[in-house]
Order: structure tokens, then C-alpha cells, then sequence
């Protein structure tokens, strides 16, 4: 039983210094979604998780497309922390990468399949969570888009250890996205509503979710709050001391191509 305690808190400690979110293409907490970025099209994300009794890490992150095809779709990404040294860490870097069947490749009937590794580090029991994910998703009339899967975490034994001292990595995923609320106006184009769910007794268990604003179709605000299931396990932390915390996410498309012009 000690060991077990002391293997909860060791998990604690490095948990909620470097668990901050990895940005594959996400819904809000979560890689539940089957949406991949288009061919080398960058994507910009800032992510913060804080509250008035601690925070996690800010997360500096670059997704971009990888494949030109229609019907299969890829992207790879790199994520960089900060703070580290006052969160007890001296590991700054994780990627990701997924390949997906877009919805209706191969017919109206076809939902998306994606299937990609997230907050895949290169710390031994630091950063190295390997978040293995699946996800199957449709856009419904009038509901917006819902996906479901779920996820394996691959990586350290320590770091997916969960406050009851046992070795919790599997579990289910779930997501909504609302259709596009249409504005139309300078500076704000549409507004959407989202929200996300991971199960699980360790540092990716939460729900998650909120607004979003889009200022133009490729920059916008994501906002709302994070709950983490696992609640003894991020207040075992004194830096953290909360499960719950408050997200603000900027998200920007960066389209290099030349605009292409109408021909008279």
C-alpha cells in the first residue's frame, strides 16, 4: 500500500508538470475528433489550463498537413512547455501525429476514422505518455459533429498511474461540436459551442468544454472550463492543488499559398 501511495504521488508531481494538453487537431481537452489539418497548412496554438489555486503548463504548439490525397489525410505536430524548471521539469518537447479517412470518402455514408499518437515524449517517466487515440466521427443535421473512440496510453507506467495507485491507461472518448452559429460580422464570423469527455482514473480523465469564437474563418478562441476527473491526483500536488481549471486556446491558420486570382 505504500509503495502504491508513493507511486500516486511520484505520478502527481511529474503529472501536473507536464500534462498539459499536446495540440493534434482537438475538439478541447481532447483528440476526439476526426478533423485533420489540410496539406501544408500550418496551424498555430496557444493552450492554458489555470486557476486561482494552480495551473499547468502553457503549451506552444504546431500542427501542419502532411498529405495531398482526398481520401487520406494526415498530420504531424510539435508541442513545447513552459514554465518547466518551476513545475519540476526539465523536458520542453512532445509530438503528435494521426492519419484519417475523411467522412464521406467513399460514399455519404462513410463516417471519419482517424487513428494517432499524441503527448509522445523522450523523458523516460517525464514526458513519455504516448497517447495512443481512435476516433470515428459523423456530422449530423442539425446536431453538428459527434465522434466517439478511445485511447491507451502506451508510455511510462508512472505517468499513467492515477491517485489509487494502480496503472489506469485505457479509456473511452466522446465529443460534440454545435453547427456554426453564422455571424457574418468584422471581427467576428461565426461562434460554435463544443465539448469533450475522457475516461479514466489518471492525468487525461475530464470533461471539458465551451465556446468558440472565430474572428475570421482561421483565427479564433476557444473558452471554457476543464474538469479532471481524477481529482486527488492533481490536488496531491501543491503547485496544482485543483481539478479544476479555466482554458483559453488561440488557434490561427497560417496559409502561405499565393490567393488565386479570377481570371476575366
Amino acid at each position: 500500500m505504500k509503495k502504491a501511495l508513493e507511486a500516486a504521488l511520484l505520478a502527481a508531481l511529474l503529472t501536473t508538470a507536464t500534462a498539459a494538453h499536446a495540440t493534434p487537431s482537438t475538439t478541447f481537452w481532447t483528440p476526439e475528433t476526426t478533423y485533420t489539418q489540410p496539406y501544408l497548412l500550418p496551424h498555430l496554438t496557444y493552450d492554458t489550463y489555470v486557476a486561482e489555486k494552480g495551473l499547468l503548463q502553457n503549451t506552444y504548439g504546431l500542427t501542419i498537413g502532411v498529405l495531398p490525397f482526398e481520401k487520406l489525410q494526415g498530420e504531424i505536430g510539435v508541442d513545447l512547455f513552459y514554465p518547466t524548471l518551476s513545475l519540476r521539469s526539465t523536458d520542453v518537447l512532445q509530438v503528435n501525429g494521426k492519419l484519417t479517412l475523411p467522412e464521406n470518402a467513399f460514399g455519404a455514408w462513410q463516417p471519419g476514422v482517424s487513428f494517432g499518437i499524441a503527448n509522445a515524449g523522450f523523458k523516460k517517466d517525464i514526458s513519455d505518455y504516448d497517447l495512443l487515440h481512435l476516433s470515428v466521427g459523423k456530422t449530423l443535421p442539425v446536431i453538428g459533429s459527434v465522434a466517439v473512440g478511445g485511447y491507451y496510453g502506451a508510455g511510462s507506467k508512472v505517468l499513467w498511474t492515477g491517485s489509487d495507485g494502480k496503472v489506469n491507461r485505457a479509456g473511452f472518448m466522446a465529443s460534440w461540436v454545435s453547427p456554426d452559429v453564422k455571424i457574418g460580422k468584422p471581427g467576428l464570423d461565426k461562434i460554435v459551442f463544443l465539448a469533450d469527455v475522457s475516461t479514466g482514473k489518471n492525468w487525461f480523465g475530464a470533461v471539458g468544454g465551451g465556446i468558440g469564437l472565430y474572428f475570421t474563418p482561421s483565427i479564433d478562441v476557444l473558452t471554457g472550463p476543464v474538469y479532471l476527473l481524477d481529482r486527488d491526483l492533481y490536488k496531491a500536488n501543491p503547485m496544482a492543488n485543483t481539478n479544476l481549471m479555466w482554458s483559453v486556446q488561440l488557434d490561427v491558420d497560417v496559409d502561405f499559398a499565393t490567393p488565386k486570382t479570377k481570371t476575366p
